[in-house]
């Protein structure tokens, strides 16, 4: 249901609830002949009856236009904030509903006879008071009664966008009102008509009368205690969060009647008994690849252990006996002897920075999150001084947005901005000067880091948080190709998103998110 359709059904029944009652209630009154046709008519043409009638749909339709907004602000967009409102202004609506349309019937008969002394030749005796009250008690029940359950009929299409552990209404509040009212209701008419059709009314007939009301209100308790013992296992789940959690909890809710409501609490209790073993089951499965993973992440530290020591003990062997036939065998070897000793060198180099870059990326995976409410902005000034020490040649324009703030690992978010600054000021090196800008979009929620670098071919932007995978060899920038998947592995562990927007030859921009930010 639409936040338009919810609104225009609900003032439909406002109306309907200060519309019908003068319509219902003079009409039965001629019926009844307490007033004549002419009578009548001169009350709907003295001023006080239509201003007064006017004035209570207008007041009405007002404040119940206001009541509704938290309803349809949470229908357009169910916030904890919105469903608060509305669930607020749902609990209220009894006490307002009844209090204005009472009120409404108090104040009514008055102005119906006072026009009537005023503007016809009708003259009220206090039994004319007690019958005229008894039609609005009457029209109490025939309108107001079916059109509040009607409004909660509304509002109940509509629940699905709130989160409420209560009923607002409950099944015996209802059985009680219907079982009371409606037997009130039909002694009521029949004391009017036999009144009409003989004019005798007596002290012994309100007794009667007065009787039967306390017979229909007592009759409806014993319903409404019947149907509490049916609801009252239901009642005991809503009112226990976590059943699931407890045994004792689950096997106390039984059925307690023979009808629909004890056939239902039979299903309800076995639908979550067999959630309760299927989530004891999910708890075991849950330890056991919990056991796992801890077993492999140790066994994957141990190969990290061993993986850095084995293979950077054979780089430093090359390493050394390169340097060492360089030194001392430098006079017997020619030119291209020592330019293949060079690049073995800057090989056994690279390899052990790549080693230390994977092991780094390894080390980062498994790392827990030592999250806290940082100013990202300090941290990409530092990491931007940093950088540039290392290019005193460059001509770099920085421009870096002040008091950015994220809730995130300091440590994790400084490798971040490291990788991605690094590379803005790597692929921008034949620019003069070079542009580099970090600050906070607010159209996408994200962090940026944009330069006006060589850029590259937005078709293999996936391909670049990739391990390995460069799109410019190492003779025109130098780099092994981890710091990309490093920045995203970072990134998905504070389950945030990080993408990329470039152009050959016009420039990189990176985004990344950061809940909480």
């Amino acid at each position: 249901m639409t936040t338009k359709q919810f609104r225009n059904k609900f003032l439909t029944l406002i109306i309907a609830t200060w519309g019908v009652p003068p319509i219902f209630g003079l009409s039965y009154l001629v019926y009844i002949q307490m007033f004549s046709i002419e009578q009548m008519i001169d009350i709907m043409l003295s001023p006080i009856e239509p201003f007064f009638i006017i004035c209570a749909l207008a007041i009405s339709i007002i404040i119940f236009h206001r009541w509704c907004r938290p309803i349809m602000s949470c229908i357009d967009n169910a916030t904890p904030e919105n469903q608060i409102r509305a669930i607020h202004a749902i609990k209220i609506f009894p006490f307002l509903y009844w209090s204005i349309f009472v009120g409404y019937l108090v104040i009514a008969p008055i102005t119906v006879i006072v026009s009537a002394e005023l503007f016809s030749d009708f003259v009220a005796t206090p039994i004319d008071w007690f019958r005229i009250n008894l039609v609005s008690l009457v029209v109490s029940i025939v309108v107001g009664l079916p059109i509040f359950f009607m409004v909660y009929d509304l509002i109940g299409k509509v629940s699905y966008c709130l989160s409420f552990s209560k009923p607002f209404i409950a099944i015996r509040t209802k059985v009680f009102l219907i079982g009371a009212l409606t037997p009130l209701l039909i002694d009521t008419m029949i004391v009017q008509y036999y009144w009409t059709k003989t004019g005798y009314f007596t002290g012994e007939t309100f007794i009667v009368w007065l009787s039967l009301e306390i017979l229909a209100i007592s009759g409806s308790l014993i319903f409404v205690r019947s149907f509490a013992q049916s609801l009252k296992p239901l009642e005991h789940t809503i009112a226990n969060d976590n059943i699931l959690q407890d045994d004792k909890l689950l096997k106390s809710m039984k059925s307690m009647s023979t009808d629909e409501l004890g056939l239902l609490t039979n299903r309800y209790q076995a639908v979550l008994e067999k959630l309760h073993e299927q989530q004891n089951k999910l708890e075991e499965k849950v330890s056991v690849r919990t056991k796992e993973l801890q077993n492999s992440n140790q066994e994957l530290e141990a190969f990290c252990s061993a993986v850095s020591h084995d293979l950077r003990a054979p780089l430093r062997h090359i390493h050394g006996y390169s340097d060492i036939l360089l030194e001392e065998y430098n006079e017997s070897l020619d030119l291209r002897g020592k330019q293949y000793l060079n690049k073995i060198n800057n090989a056994s180099e690279k390899m052990s920075e790549l080693i230390s870059s994977l092991l780094g990326l390894s080390r980062i995976t498994r790392s827990e999150l030592q999250k806290q409410k940082i100013n990202i902005s300090n941290i990409a000034f530092a990491t931007i001084d940093e950088l540039t020490l290392y290019y005193p040649e460059r001509a770099i324009d920085i421009n870096i947005s002040t008091d950015l703030e994220a809730f995130a690992d300091k440590k994790l978010i400084q490798i971040v901005l490291h990788n991605l600054f690094d590379n803005a000021i790597k692929y921008s090196k034949h620019q003069n000067p070079a542009k580099i800008e970090f600050g906070y979009n607010l159209s996408n929620h994200a962090f940026f880091v944009n330069d006006n670098g060589v850029g590259f071919d937005n078709r293999f932007v996936k391909k670049i948080f990739e391990p390995f995978q460069r799109q410019h060899s190492d003779s025109e920038y130098e780099g092994i190709g981890i710091g990309l998947a490093t920045v995203l592995r970072i990134i998905n562990k504070h389950e945030g998103k990080i993408w990329a927007e470039s152009q050959i030859g016009q420039g990189t921009c990176f985004y990344f998110t950061l809940p909480g930010a």
